[in-house]
């Protein structure tokens, strides 16, 4: 029986002949026998394959959009004119002008802005609304798939009543109390009503605001509920965000507040008006006060107000 290496544990001759042993131990090679460098590995392949399949994913992506926005410039699937049907007070070609203003807005876009399929539709119709307050709304469409003509079909306010400022200026409203235009001095612009409002507005230029927002329909059922009385009502100047007064062809005025019910408010001044302290004293009244539920004050000219 052979014994195997002995090794020297004492102190000094054991790290000594570990030294000398660590010195032979043979270095691992990554080559191959022969000199030449191992294959790489299955999953460094598959990685590279990897790579390489995004890379040719992506060119063939960027070439295909780049492809689309070329084709989208393309003149037979371009915008070639625009017509504007319903237009009266408002120049066609003005429209026209804004429309185009739109779709040409003279940049270089990755997708032709004027292509028939992906122009801005929405944005011109808004555009066009604002852009002319007369114009209550305005549709976009192609009469076919590959039309290249846009029609703009336009809809704009009609006249129901008259607005004045306080410096004798006025406009037209709509139904709505949408100030869209002013009025020549002297023209009453077609109003669908004789009315005239006054108030409520605050602004140099009212035209594209609002006249009483949510209100004018109860005012206007008010006067006409006060003109089948027999009174002569003129029309209503907007006081404040609570009050308002109506003017009457008698030259008083008489103050209520928006929230009560019109035919009460009709019914009480018929009565007030029939009464013995203010029956045929029309033309002296200075004003009458509804704004109060349970008492009514007036006041005549040249006198203290009055309260019933």
């Amino acid at each position: 029986m052979s014994l195997g290496r002995l090794v020297d544990l004492r102190p000094g001759k054991r790290d000594k002949h570990a030294s000398r042993t660590l010195r032979t131990l043979p270095v691992r090679s990554s080559r191959a026998p022969g000199g030449s460098q191992r294959p790489p590995s299955l999953r460094a392949r598959r990685r590279k394959a990897r790579i390489l399949v995004a890379l040719g994913a992506l060119l063939l992506f960027s070439g295909l959009v780049y492809a689309v926005s070329w084709a989208s410039y393309l003149p037979y699937v371009s915008v070639h004119s625009i017509v504007v049907v319903g237009a009266k007070e408002v120049p066609a070609n003005m429209i026209q002008r804004q429309a185009e203003t739109v779709l040409n807005d003279g940049s270089r876009h990755f997708f032709s802005r004027t292509n028939i399929f992906i122009y801005p539709r929405a944005v011109i119709e808004k555009s066009i609304e604002s852009f002319f307050p007369r114009i209550e709304s305005a549709h976009i469409s192609r009469a076919s798939l590959l039309a290249t003509v846009v029609t703009v079909a336009v809809k704009e306010r009609e006249a129901f009543a008259m607005w004045c400022s306080s410096v004798a200026a006025c406009y037209v409203m709509d139904d709505a109390g949408f100030i869209f235009a002013e009025l020549p001095p002297g023209v009453s612009g077609g109003a669908a009503t004789p009315y005239v409002f006054h108030g409520s507005v605050e602004s140099a230029n009212p035209v594209g605001h609002t006249f009483a927002t949510g209100h004018l329909p109860g005012l206007v059922a008010l006067l006409e509920l006060l003109e089948q009385a027999g009174s002569g009502p003129q029309g209503i100047a907007v006081e404040n965000a609570q009050d308002f007064q109506i003017a009457f062809t008698e030259g008083f005025g008489v103050k209520a507040s928006f929230g009560q019910d019109a035919s009460t408010l009709a019914k009480n001044l018929e009565l007030l008006l029939s009464s013995d302290a203010l029956r045929g004293k029309a033309g002296n009244i200075e004003y009458i006060d509804l704004r109060f539920d349970n008492r009514v004050y007036y006041k005549l000219k040249g006198e203290r107000e009055v309260a019933e």
